[in-house]
């Protein structure tokens, strides 16, 4: 971190602090060192002094945003990167926070590091990487360097949404929203599949999934307090491993975000067996920019297109 990047997060520390000492809000989430290497950890400030912890660099993955409806009623501080504050838009929308009663950092971020990737270039199991720390521009491992960017998330390497949609006040330089290549590319890829083989993809990627809902419990849209998986009156399916269970669960979960998924990628760095949830996600989220020329998380004011009607939508599919 520069002089001017500890500046700037000091003055956040202060600001935060000023928050919690007026009652503007009675707790503030951001993030603190976590007790992994390049992976911080979610903390909950509660008192002015406690501010020392906060931090922010790339190892900063977590949406906090996740973490919002447990705190419905309350007056919440919380830290945002660009594509994490979308997902306030979209909550705002739907009505499940009340913005008065929110304080937010808006972080400036260039992408956060994965330490699978980190793992890959080094050719070590990630759990072998115990000697990690970001300086700069760079990773250093041991003895070893890795450039920053070559060992970003991939959503992170083509995000166009660096600067934060929503704030108060923010932190970090901005940086340019342009995407390295196309942000859709790897659902182009799967569209010039055969239907069979896009099928084969699918199944094959799911093979993986154990269904511990871990992409449920990190995205910030997913926020039903009785999810359709755990409902026993009706029961819409059974929690095995069968191919055709994790199947329903990911498609049935893929359509309820259709036209609210943001894009941050929460899902897919939570997954503990590294499936590429962001590809089914995103090839709806393409679609829907497509058909209705809407980007969640932009307008808090506008409207969703899967509640809205217009007569020059898309009805070609209407027989």
């Amino acid at each position: 971190m520069t002089r001017g990047d500890m500046s700037a997060l000091l003055s956040v520390r202060e600001t935060v602090a000023d928050w919690l000492r007026s009652g503007e809000i009675e707790v503030f989430i951001g993030y603190e060192a976590g007790t992994v290497p390049l992976r911080a950890t979610p903390t909950f400030i509660r008192k002015p002094e406690d501010v020392d912890r906060l931090i922010w660099d790339a190892t900063c993955e977590n949406n906090l945003v996740a973490f919002l409806p447990k705190y419905r009623g309350k007056k919440v501080g919380i830290m945002v990167k660009g594509c994490d504050s979308r997902a306030i838009v979209g909550l705002l929308q739907e009505g499940q926070v009340i913005r008065e009663n929110l304080r937010i950092v808006g972080v400036h971020c260039p992408g956060v590091v994965d330490v699978r990737r980190v793992a890959a270039q080094l050719g070590v199991p990630v759990e072998n990487i115990d000697d990690a720390r970001i300086e700069g521009e760079q990773v250093i491992v041991g003895e070893q360097t890795l450039a920053l960017r070559d060992v970003l998330f991939a959503g992170c390497q083509t995000c166009v949404h660096h600067a934060p949609a929503v704030y108060d006040v923010t932190l970090g330089e901005p940086v340019a929203d342009s995407a390295e290549g196309d942000p859709f590319a790897h659902v182009r890829e799967m569209e010039a599949l055969s239907a069979d083989e896009r099928w084969a993809r699918f199944a094959q990627e799911l093979e993986r999934c154990n269904l511990c809902f871990a992409c449920r419990n990190a995205c910030p849209m997913c926020y039903c307090n009785i999810c359709f998986v755990d409902r026993t009156m009706p029961r819409w399916f059974n929690q095995t491993t069968q191919p055709e269970d994790k199947q329903f669960y990911q498609i049935i979960r893929t359509f309820h975000l259709a036209g609210r998924c943001v894009g941050c990628g929460a899902c897919t760095r939570a997954c503990p067996q590294g499936i590429n949830i962001r590809l089914f996600l995103d090839t709806l989220r393409a679609d829907v920019q497509e058909l209705y020329g809407y980007d969640a998380g932009e307008d808090a004011e506008a409207k969703p297109p899967l509640t809205t009607y217009r007569e020059d939508d898309y009805n070609d599919f209407i027989l």
